[in-house]
């Protein structure tokens, strides 16, 4: 597991590759006036509306070149690249050639800076770098933002050529784009890239170190498309597409035909199943739809029964009527008497009702004038009330007019005792007096207050010199101490960050921890040359965090703010998870005493920092020196890959991939260690810091003396001063109570004035009150006045109510007599009122049946109407079902269906509509397939055709790219094939490439697992080169794409790239690698860019002259020589 530490300093002994991973990347040209490292600026800073118009002459490595848009460069090349405050870069300018551009330098430098430049100006993402994920992250450390201004090759048909410049903002990791001096857009810039036919998105014409590894884990089908989009002309691609677009088209309707085919089967196999129910549930229908005629032909029955039955009753109705007129006419003058006497009791019966309603009138009236009554008895008790309040507020009032009589006596006999005079002037003279004596001792007291405070602070000061000096003594007994006085005189930045760090430990999250110089010691002095022989310079000096917050906290603290050169780590691991590769017995049997770890002893978390960061868990530790057998032993178990013994330390590196035997041995003497030594005191230093402690208590003696004298005369300045403020205060207090007294005073005859305008004014209030007094009792008269005549009314009203209702008991009565008469003349003529009843009750049974006849009849119309709306073409069948038969009959006739239908076994009602709804599915697939089977043909035939022109095509491209290839290979002895690979299904045609690099082999597809590392990389370029001659982009880009392969291969790799990259009419090609192998084969077409960086850059790079460079160079090896 890789140790998750943190660093911010570059260690001095870093080398590799893995320098360019911290974007410590470096260019041909450099960052000007950088306060850390001053690099080369090769040419002057060009403006952002440069164009071809203006020619100027460059200078690249000492040599001049000419920016003529006639030299060589095709639509799209690059002319030049210039950053600045990019990645580490502050200034660079690249001026690249039309052909093969080598970029060199050593590792750091920032070759690939150059690499991402171009990928981030043209407007690419840098998810294409395989590097950062935002553009922020190339914003140099410390700057806000970032520019890249690329120039590229314009086309024939264009004026001038294209300027293309973006800003990065760090804050909001956004960019802002110029074109030819104009602000764009970012979609503008696309769709020039793609007008240009640039193609940073392709791994065949834009190849990143840190993407190498991704070309030869391409799958095959992916790599046709790229090849393709880097080799063949635009309409290949575009034929392509269509073909993709047919064949997916072709899929999927071959597809839905098979579908439909299956369905359509399954339909009719369905169909027939279903037959035998659909024609049982259609005669089960029919004799449904007859079942329902018949009721409506039941009901058309009823009604002609109900006319027939109507006709009848009104026949009866019409006789009963005849014989009841004839009876009456014959008993006429027998009945004549009682029907006077009845008109002569309904008259009473009148008059009794009008006699009520005037009785309930005079009673309404009474109730009236009663409720006036009680309202007139409320108001007057209102006046009562108010005649009360008034008494009150009369009495109210003269009580205040008595007091206020008496106020205005007092005040003029207070006016006529006049008080002393007052002075106030010369209490005001006695105050200032000794206000003044007052702020002379103030000033006096400030005075020897700065001087007290200045001598308490020369204390302090004095105190902390004497405890720092004891501590400086008593650190000279213990190894910490000595550590700590070790690490003042030698890091004074590293102390410095650790007094900020004891001083501040409470505004952590978790405890920080000192430089293991002082956190840290050696169990057993013995081994410390050993133990630390593992270990490098920063592993004693650097502060470790526990928590990510305190790691973030503390780099702002030492690096942003004090801007310390210190190192912080931290370690997310605990000191549990480091286990020793081996148990203690067997690394005896090796030979070892134990592991560097055993030896150590300090706080945990530094402990697992140093186990992550140099593996001291797994490094052993001996005091003896080591054999050759037990040497062989140790790296032939391959389970401790370093280890110190006696005089001198081992490192084992093994590179796994070549085999168990690929290993490099690394012997070093040891050293003797500078840290975790016990170290012979310095008695002159220990004599000198105990001289200056006695000097240091002297001076605190001093100053203790003076501060006592001090600090009695404030006491005394003090004193003085309680005695003058109570003076002051006494004075002011005698002048205030004088001062109010003649105010007082003073104010009187207004106080007098005041109170005889109250005095007036209460007067006015008692003469309004007597006013309102009298008009309440004027109105109060008035109201009893109407109360009377209300009662009086009121008991008129009551005698009406009385006779009123003696009239309707007299009414009342003559009612009983008129109804006794009448029922005396019935009794004489009971036989021909029984007989007139009898006719009576006989018509009026008549009538109800008539009715009742007439109300079925309707209601059976409107239901015969309702049935011959719903179902008008019925009206004549439902006529012929009813003709001469009863209801009775129509309803036999539906029992009999009734049964019928029983008989028929009931199936799923949604069957028949399942059958049809299937029968028009089944016409609908049968349309549909004939329709498919036109489009799958048609498709077929276009498939063809475009196949016939583009596949002829692509062979012939993979022909020429397969030969390339070829070639290639032969000259190392190996053999190579490019082959496509045409499957059934055209999404899977694929670009196999196939290598073999042993005679004994063959040949194999090229993966990312299957090869090595340096053989997927000569493939790779390989492959690269073989289509050098067809790239369809203006340029390429290739980045140390040479790592892992041997010299032999470099070599002639580097010759062949030469040769292809340096023809007439090829593409512009960037090389990019940070190692050169002498005697290498260089063409005059091809340009290479020197990157130099270091501390001691000349501020102009045109001072940087390579040229004499390697005259001095050559001179000083010949005069070693």
């Amino acid at each position: 597991m890789a140790p998750a530490s943190r660093r911010r300093r570059r260690s001095d002994t870093e080398d590799g590759d893995d320098d360019e991973d911290r974007y410590q990347n470096r260019s041909q040209a450099t960052a000007v006036d950088s306060p850390k490292r001053q690099r080369l600026r090769l040419e002057p800073n060009a403006t952002d509306g440069a164009t071809d118009d203006e020619s100027h002459a460059r200078g690249v490595n000492g040599t001049s070149s000419s920016a003529d848009a006639d030299n060589g460069f095709q639509p799209g090349a690059i002319i030049r690249v210039s950053v600045e405050n990019f990645v580490t870069y502050e200034k660079a300018e690249f001026l690249p050639g039309p052909h093969l551009n080598m970029v060199v330098g050593p590792n750091g430098t920032g070759k690939s800076s150059l690499v991402c430049a171009i990928c981030l100006g043209l407007g690419y993402s840098p998810k294409h770098l395989g590097r950062a994920g935002s553009v922020k992250e190339f914003v140099k450390h410390g700057k806000d933002t970032a520019t890249i201004e690329i120039e590229l090759q314009k086309r024939p048909k264009d004026r001038r050529n294209y300027v293309i410049k973006v800003q990065i903002r760090r804050e909001q990791n956004t960019q802002k784009w110029w074109m030819n001096g104009k602000e764009t857009n970012h979609k503008t810039v696309q769709t020039l890239m793609r007008k240009l036919k640039i193609q940073v998105d392709n791994l065949c014409q834009f190849l990143p170190q840190d993407r190498v590894v991704e070309f030869a884990a391409c799958t095959p089908v992916d790599l046709l498309h790229e090849t393709l989009r880097a080799a063949a002309p635009q309409e290949m691609l575009d034929w392509q597409k269509e073909l993709q677009d047919l064949h997916k088209d072709k899929k999927e309707l071959a597809e839905a035909v098979g579908t439909d085919t299956e369905t359509l089967k399954n339909l009719e196999n369905r169909q027939q199943g279903l037959q035998a129910d659909v024609d049982r549930i259609l005669e089960r229908e029919e004799i449904q739809e007859q079942i329902k005629n018949l009721q409506s032909a039941l009901v058309l029955s009823k009604y002609n029964e109900a006319r027939t039955k109507y006709q009848d009753a009104r026949e009866r109705k019409k006789n009963a009527e005849n014989s009841l007129r004839r009876l009456e006419r014959e008993s006429g003058p027998s009945l004549e008497a009682v029907n006077d006497k009845q008109v002569y009791a309904q008259r009473i019966d009148g008059a009794i009702s009008a006699r009520k309603t005037a009785m309930k009138t005079a009673e309404d009236a009474a109730k009236k004038l009663a409720r006036d009554v009680s309202t007139a008895t409320e108001n007057l008790k209102l006046f009562e009330s108010r005649l009360e309040s008034e008494h009150k507020a009369f009495d109210g009032k003269k009580r205040e007019l008595a007091q206020s009589k008496s106020k205005i006596t007092s005040l003029q006999a207070d006016l006529r005792n006049r008080p002393e005079e007052f002075n106030p002037s010369e209490f005001n003279q006695k105050i200032r007096g000794e206000e003044h004596t007052l702020r002379e001792l103030d000033g006096e007291r400030r005075e020897l207050s700065t001087n007290h405070a200045e001598v308490k602070a020369r204390g302090r000061a004095l105190n902390v010199q004497i405890k720092e000096v004891e501590q400086n003594v008593e650190s000279f007994e213990t190894q910490q101490g000595q550590q700590l006085n070790f690490m003042k005189r030698n890091f004074p930045e590293l102390a410095a960050g650790w007094d900020w760090i004891q001083q501040h430990k409470d505004e952590f999250e978790k405890e920080v921890f000192g430089p293991p110089m002082i956190s840290c010691s050696i169990k057993d002095e013995r081994y410390s040359d050993q133990v630390q022989s593992l270990l490098q310079g920063d592993d004693f000096t650097c502060f470790t965090a526990q928590t990510k917050n305190d790691y973030r906290k503390l780099t702002d603290q030492l690096y942003r703010v004090q801007s310390l050169s210190v190192v912080i780590r931290t370690c997310a691991q605990p000191y549990s998870v480091f286990q020793r590769p081996v148990g203690a017995d067997e690394a005896a049997d090796m030979g070892l005493d134990g592991f560097a770890i055993d030896f150590l002893e300090g706080p945990e978390p530094v402990l697992a920092m140093l186990c992550a960061e140099k593996r001291l868990h797994q490094s052993g530790v001996s005091l003896r020196d080591h054999g050759d057998a037990q040497y062989d032993r140790l790296v032939k178990s391959g389970k401790v890959n370093s280890w110190a013994a006696g005089s001198q330390s081992f490192t084992v590196r093994r590179r796994r991939e070549y085999g168990p035997q690929a290993m490099t041995a690394i012997t070093r003497p040891i050293q003797p260690g500078k840290f975790w030594t016990s170290q012979p005191v310095d008695s002159q230093e220990k004599q000198e810091l105990n001289k200056r402690l006695v000097e240091l208590n002297g001076e605190r003696d001093v100053l203790k003396a003076e501060f006592r004298d001090q600090q009695g005369k404030l006491q005394a300045i003090d004193d003085q001063k309680a005695t003058i403020e109570d003076t002051i205060a006494r004075l002011k207090s005698e002048k205030n109570t004088l001062q109010k007294e003649y105010q007082k005073w003073q104010s009187l005859p207004e106080k007098i004035e005041s109170e005889e305008r109250s005095k007036a004014a209460h007067e006015q209030a008692l003469r309004e009150i007597r006013k309102r007094m009298i008009e309440i009792r004027y109105e109060w008269d008035e109201a009893v006045v109407s109360r009377a005549e209300l009662v009086l009314r009121h008991k008129e009203a009551i005698e009406k109510i009385r006779k009123a209702h003696h009239g309707v008991l007299e009414a009342e009565i003559r009612r009983i007599e008129a109804y006794s008469d009448i029922v005396g003349l019935k009794a004489r003529n009971a036989d021909i009122m029984e007989k007139l009843e009898t006719e009576r009750q006989a018509l009026q049974v008549a009538i109800e049946e008539a009715d009742r006849a007439r109300q079925e009849g309707r209601q059976l119309s409107e239901a015969v109407e309702q049935i011959i709306a719903a179902e008008p073409d019925k009206h004549e069948l439902f006529g012929q079902l009813c003709e001469n038969k009863s209801p009775d009959d129509v309803a036999n006739e539906i029992s009999a269906e009734e049964a019928k239908l029983e008989c028929i076994h009931a199936a799923n009602p949604n069957v028949v509509r399942e059958f049809e709804k299937r029968a028009q599915e089944i016409v609908r697939l049968t349309r549909k397939m004939a329709n498919s089977s036109e489009k799958l043909q048609s498709l077929t035939e276009s498939v063809e055709d475009l196949m016939a022109k583009w596949e002829p095509r692509l062979d012939q491209l993979v022909s020429r790219i397969n030969d390339a290839f070829a070639y290639n290979f032969e000259q190392i002895s190996c053999a190579g094939e490019v082959r496509v690979h045409k499957a059934e299904d055209f999404d899977a045609w694929a670009l196999d490439i196939m290598v073999r690099f042993r005679e004994n082999e063959t040949l194999q597809q090229l993966t990312a697992h299957r090869q090595s590392g340096g053989e997927r990389a000569v493939s790779t370029i390989f492959f690269l080169m073989a289509l050098q001659s067809m790239a369809q982009s203006p340029f390429r880009v290739v980045d140390e794409i040479n790592q892992g392969m041997d010299p032999r291969n470099e070599r002639m790799v580097h010759e062949r790239m030469v040769e292809i990259a340096c023809r007439e009419h090829s593409s512009q090609y960037f090389l990019i690698t940070p190692k050169l192998l002498t005697g290498l084969r260089y063409d005059p077409k091809m340009r290479v860019l020197c990157i130099a960086s270091g501390e001691h850059m000349p501020r102009e790079g045109r001072k940087l002259d390579f040229k004499r460079c390697l005259k001095i160079q050559k001179s000083l090896m010949a005069a070693a020589a």
